[in-house]
C-alpha cells in the first residue's frame, strides 16, 4: 500500500511539475521548461508527453540530438501517441541544420515516416518535401565546379576595376554543370528516375543564373517547394522566365550568355516530349554540350560583348550615389560612421565599398594563425561579445553602450555574427569595416554558423543575394574560410566559439597548426571548437545537437591546467541572462543576441577584462527596436516551414 501512494503521488507532483514547464515554454524559457520536464520525467518516466514535450524545447533550442532522443523515447513508450509525426519533423529539421551531414541524416526518414505515420498527409507531404531538399543538395554536389577546377573568386576581383570577369567566370562554371547534368541525366535514365528530371532542370537553372539579378527571384516561384508541377510544364516555364524574365529594374542579360542556358533547357524539353529511348539522350547529352561550348566560343569571339555585365558588375560610383564613400584604400572612421547610419536607416552601400571591405578583411585574415594570441597591456581593458546572429540594432546598441571599436577600445566577436536574423549583411561588413579601419580594435573568431551549409539555410546566403549578388555569397564563403578558430587573452584567457575537444591532452600548439581554410569537417579538433557544448556533469557525452560532444568540468579543468590557462570563454548558446558561469567559474558562456529571433526573451551579454588581473566584468542588456523585418526572411524555404 505504502509503496502504491507514493505511486499515485508521484504522478500527482509529475503532473503538477508539467503544468509549470508547459507555463516556462509559453513563456519562452526553454531551458527552464527542460529542467522541470525532467523533474516531471524523474517522477514518472513512462508518460510520454513529458518526454515529448522536453523534445520540442531542446528543439527551440536547436539541441536536435536530444530532442531525437526524447521523441523516439516518447514513441517507444506509446507507438499509437498521435504526436508521433513530429519525430520525423525533428529529424527532417537536423538533417537539415546537421553540420553536413544532410544525406547521412536523411537515409532513414522514409522508413522512419511511414513506419510511425502511415496514414498521416501531413507527414507524408514533409517526407516529400525533404525528399525534394536532399536530392536538391546531391543535385547542387553533383553540378558544382569540383575543387581542383576551382578558382578563388577573391583572388578575380580588382575592386578598383571590376566589369569583366563575373560573366567570364559564370560561363565557365556554367560548362562544367552543364557536362556534370547531362551525366546525371544519363545515369538516372538507367536508375528510371526521369519524373524528377523537371526539378533538375530547374535546379541547373537556378544553379547558373543567380549571377543575374532580377532572373532569380522569378524562378525561385517555380521554386521545389512550390505545388507539384509536371515536368514538362515545370521546364517550359523556366524557360520562359530564362527568355523574358528580366525586369526594367534588372540587369540584361546579353543574347549569346542566355543563348546556353536556353539550349539546355530546350534541348531538355526535347528530350521529355520525344521520348527517353537511350539512343536520344545520349544524342542530346552530346546536343547540350556542343551547345554550351559553342556559346561559350561565340562569347569570347565577340570580345567584351558576354564579358560584361553592365549594370551588375561595372563598379564605378554613379553621381548620384549618396551613401557612405571610401576615399581611395583607406577606411576611415568617418566613413564606418556614415555607413553604419546608412544600414540603419535601411540603405545599402555601393557594390564596389562591400568589395573592398570584404577583400582588405581577407587579406589581413589570411595572414593570421588559427590560434591568436592577444595582448592586453596593464591598465587597459578588452571586450568579449558573442554570437549577434545578424541582429544589428542590438549591434549598435552594443557600441552606444561599450564605445565604439578602436584601438584603445578593442573587441572580439566570438563567432555566429550571421543567420537568423535578416541584417547579417549590415553586422558583418560593420565588422570587416571596423577591422580594415584599425586591425588591433576588432578581432573575430569563426562560429558554426560561418559556413556553407548553414548560411545555405538559416537566411545570410538568401540575404547577401537580395541585397548584393551571387559573387559576394561566393566571396563571403571564402572570407568566412580565413576567420582564426580561438583567441588566448595575454595567455590566460581561452575564447573560443564552441567548445572542448573528444581527447584529453589537446595543447594550443595544435590548435594553432589547424589548417582552417576550408568548410568546417564533421569531426576532429576544428568541429570541436565549434560546435562542442559544456555539460553540468563529468566526463563526457553526445551531443544535444548532434555534432561535436558535451563536455564536463573535469574536461575543462584539464585543459586549463595543460596549457596554463585560467578561464574558458565560449559562446554558441542562447542563455536566459546572456551568460552562465559554469564548472566551478572556470567556463563562462557569452550570448550577444538579445531576444534572440524575436521570440526567446533572452537578455543579450558582454564581458569586459580589466589588465593585468583579467576579472571578467559582465554586462547585461535588454533588445531594442528594429524594422518590421523577420527573422529567418531569407532563410531556406524548405526550413522556414519547421520553424
Amino acid at each position: 500500500m505504502p509503496n502504491m501512494e507514493t505511486g499515485n503521488s508521484n504522478v500527482s507532483r509529475a503532473e503538477e511539475i508539467k503544468v509549470l514547464a508547459n507555463e516556462a515554454f509559453k513563456a519562452h524559457k526553454y531551458g527552464q521548461a527542460i529542467d522541470l520536464y525532467s523533474q516531471a520525467i524523474e517522477l514518472n518516466g513512462d508518460n510520454a508527453v513529458y518526454w515529448a514535450n522536453r523534445a520540442f524545447a531542446h528543439s527551440k533550442l536547436e539541441e536536435y540530438g536530444s530532442a531525437i532522443q526524447d521523441a523516439s523515447k516518447a514513441i517507444e513508450i506509446d507507438p499509437k501517441y498521435s504526436k508521433a509525426k513530429h519525430i520525423w519533423i525533428l529529424q527532417a529539421r537536423r538533417c537539415l541544420s546537421c553540420h553536413g551531414q544532410n544525406q547521412r541524416c536523411s537515409k532513414g526518414l522514409p522508413t522512419s515516416v511511414k513506419k510511425l505515420c502511415p496514414n498521416d498527409p501531413d507527414a507524408s507531404k514533409k517526407l516529400k518535401e525533404c525528399e525534394k531538399a536532399v536530392m536538391k543538395l546531391k543535385f547542387e554536389e553533383a553540378i558544382a565546379v569540383p575543387e581542383s577546377q576551382r578558382r578563388s573568386v577573391a583572388e578575380s576581383i580588382d575592386f578598383h576595376s571590376i566589369d569583366r570577369f563575373g560573366v567570364a567566370i559564370w560561363m565557365r562554371n556554367l560548362i562544367l554543370k552543364a557536362i556534370g547534368f547531362c551525366s546525371i541525366l544519363y545515369t538516372n535514365f538507367i536508375f528510371n528516375q526521369m519524373p524528377y528530371f523537371g526539378d533538375w532542370m530547374e535546379m541547373l537553372m537556378n544553379s547558373c543564373l543567380t549571377d543575374f539579378d532580377g532572373i532569380k527571384g522569378k524562378t525561385d516561384a517555380m521554386s521545389l517547394n512550390s505545388a507539384p508541377i509536371s515536368p514538362s510544364i515545370n521546364v517550359l516555364f523556366s524557360i520562359y522566365f530564362i527568355i523574358i524574365g528580366t525586369s526594367p529594374s534588372s540587369s540584361s542579360v546579353p543574347t549569346q550568355v542566355a543563348l546556353a542556358p536556353v539550349a539546355v533547357a530546350v534541348v531538355a524539353a526535347a528530350v521529355m516530349l520525344v521520348g527517353t529511348a537511350k539512343p536520344a539522350v545520349v544524342v542530346s547529352v552530346l546536343m547540350v554540350i556542343l551547345v554550351v561550348l559553342g556559346a561559350y566560343l561565340w562569347g569570347s569571339c565577340r570580345g567584351s560583348g558576354v564579358f560584361t555585365k553592365r549594370g551588375i558588375m561595372d563598379l564605378d560610383v554613379e553621381p548620384q550615389y549618396s551613401g557612405a564613400r571610401i576615399e581611395g584604400d583607406i577606411v576611415t572612421l568617418d566613413f564606418v560612421k556614415k555607413m553604419m547610419d546608412d544600414f540603419k536607416n535601411q540603405k545599402c552601400i555601393h557594390k564596389r565599398y562591400a568589395f573592398q571591405i570584404v577583400l582588405q578583411t581577407r587579406e589581413m585574415l589570411q595572414a593570421l594563425p588559427s590560434l591568436v594570441d592577444i595582448n592586453v597591456p596593464e591598465g587597459k581593458h578588452f571586450t568579449v561579445c558573442g554570437d549577434v546572429h545578424g541582429q544589428f540594432y542590438d549591434l549598435l546598441n552594443i557600441f552606444k553602450l561599450n564605445g565604439l571599436p578602436s584601438e584603445g577600445n578593442p573587441y572580439l566577436f566570438n563567432g555566429d555574427f550571421v543567420d537568423r536574423g535578416s541584417f547579417s549583411l549590415e553586422v558583418i561588413l560593420t565588422l570587416f569595416a571596423f577591422k580594415c579601419m584599425c586591425p588591433s580594435a576588432i578581432y573575430l573568431s569563426r562560429g558554426n554558423h560561418e559556413s556553407k551549409s548553414m548560411n545555405k539555410i538559416y537566411g545570410f546566403e538568401g540575404e547577401v543575394r537580395s541585397k548584393l549578388s551571387e559573387t559576394f555569397v561566393e566571396l563571403f564563403a571564402e572570407v568566412f574560410c580565413c576567420l582564426p578558430l580561438a583567441h588566448v587573452i595575454n595567455g590566460k584567457v581561452f575564447v573560443v566559439h564552441g567548445g572542448l575537444f573528444s581527447v584529453d591532452g589537446v595543447k594550443l600548439s595544435d590548435i594553432r597548426a589547424i589548417d582552417r581554410f576550408c568548410e568546417p569537417p564533421e569531426e576532429g579538433l576544428m568541429c570541436e571548437l565549434l560546435w562542442s557544448d559544456p555539460q553540468p556533469f563529468p566526463g563526457r557525452g553526445p551531443s544535444k545537437r548532434g555534432v561535436g560532444l558535451s563536455f564536463g568540468k573535469d574536461v575543462t579543468q584539464r585543459f586549463l591546467q595543460d596549457n596554463n590557462l585560467d578561464l574558458v570563454v565560449r559562446s554558441h548558446e542562447v542563455k536566459d541572462e546572456g551568460y552562465e558561469i559554469e564548472h566551478d567559474g572556470k567556463l563562462i558562456t557569452v550570448f550577444s543576441a538579445p531576444n534572440y529571433c524575436d521570440q526567446m526573451g533572452n537578455k543579450g551579454a558582454f564581458i569586459r577584462f580589466e589588465a593585468p588581473d583579467l576579472k571578467p566584468n559582465i554586462v547585461t542588456f535588454s533588445a531594442v527596436p528594429h524594422p518590421d523585418v523577420k527573422p529567418m526572411a531569407y532563410a531556406n524555404n524548405f526550413m522556414r516551414m519547421f520553424s
